[in-house]
């Protein structure tokens, strides 16, 4: 009894996962929310999601493309109708041969509101951890790519030598080498942290190669190398804020995130640097309680908080 229970559960999962494959491959398609939260409910709807992909990916390569006759005009090319029962779909990947499935990329946005955090867990197994006003660009049809649009997210990566994950930053790439690795883009500067293995930046001639301890800074189109404290790497993920020498201006743009406000640093104190921890969880979403370990005033101004001396 034991052995059907689990051949009916594995067949239930086959024919949801074959039902989200057909679903989010229609360009009408717009329920991405209940997708990722049907991905992130347990490990295994996003193998079992993957391997179907695959699946059908390669069983649309067996199949010879249909001759049309010269006087009959080809039919033009039709994706998958949008389907609602898992039956149907399976039915449906019987007449694969009678259709082209197209295999371009499929990206989708993920994106999280400030004050908030997010963990996306991909089909690779891999997972990325997003602060607050963080936007990535993902792609279904390749879990080893993704995109950093603005906000930090941290990479703990599945590494396979045959195919390294790679991310896109800043108009510059990151590659992993076995890897954990925190990336922020902010304010137009880009910074990476690793905390395990080694990532390469801009692979090839004139390529970074940053291994455990070792971070990034990019501003001005400069790179430079900086040691990290490997603890202090993602510590956001635990609502806390980490610097060594960080401008208060950066600290500004990293508690606006973490807290969902707007705070801003006055030019005359933007500049001045900031070593230590800020436990954003006892600040209760009020930036004002951070002042005097920052040695600033805080003060509200119009819409928005404003970081200024204290005289």
């Amino acid at each position: 009894m034991m052995a059907e229970h689990d051949d009916i559960e594995a067949r239930t999962l086959n024919e949801t996962a074959l039902d989200w494959v057909v679903r989010t491959g229609s360009d009408a398609f717009d329920d991405w929310p209940a997708f990722h939260a049907w991905l992130e409910a347990d490990p295994r709807h996003a193998a079992a999601y993957h391997a179907m992909s695959m699946d059908i990916e390669e069983m649309a390569a067996t199949v010879p493309p249909v001759q049309a006759a010269p006087i009959v005009m080809q039919p033009p090319r039709r994706r998958w109708p949008v389907w609602a029962g898992g039956a149907i779909a399976a039915s449906l990947a019987l007449f694969v041969g009678y259709e082209s499935i197209e295999t371009r990329a499929h990206p989708y946005a993920v994106e999280t509101a400030a004050g908030t955090m997010r963990t996306v867990r991909l089909a690779d197994g891999s997972t990325i951890a997003m602060g607050g006003a963080t936007r990535l660009m993902l792609d279904r049809n390749d879990p080893r790519i993704a995109t950093l649009e603005r906000g930090e997210a941290m990479f703990v990566v599945r590494h396979d030598d045959s195919d390294p994950f790679e991310v896109s930053v800043g108009g510059a790439r990151l590659v992993d080498v076995g890897t954990a690795f925190d990336v922020k883009h902010a304010r137009g500067e880009t910074r990476v942290a690793v905390s395990e293995g080694a990532v390469d930046y801009n692979p090839g001639q004139g390529g970074i190669r940053l291994v455990k301890g070792q971070g990034l800074v990019v501003r001005d189109g400069k790179a430079t190398v900086t040691a990290v404290d490997v603890a202090s790497v993602g510590s956001w993920r635990d609502s806390v804020l980490a610097y060594e020498g960080a401008t208060l201006a950066e600290v500004a743009d990293d508690l606006s995130r973490a807290l969902g406000v707007d705070l801003r640093a006055d030019p005359g104190v933007a500049k001045r640097a900031f070593s230590g921890s800020i436990a954003t969880a006892k600040l209760s979403g009020d930036p004002r309680l951070a002042a005097p370990l920052l040695g600033v005033a805080i003060r509200k101004r119009g819409g928005h908080w404003v970081m200024s001396s204290r005289s």
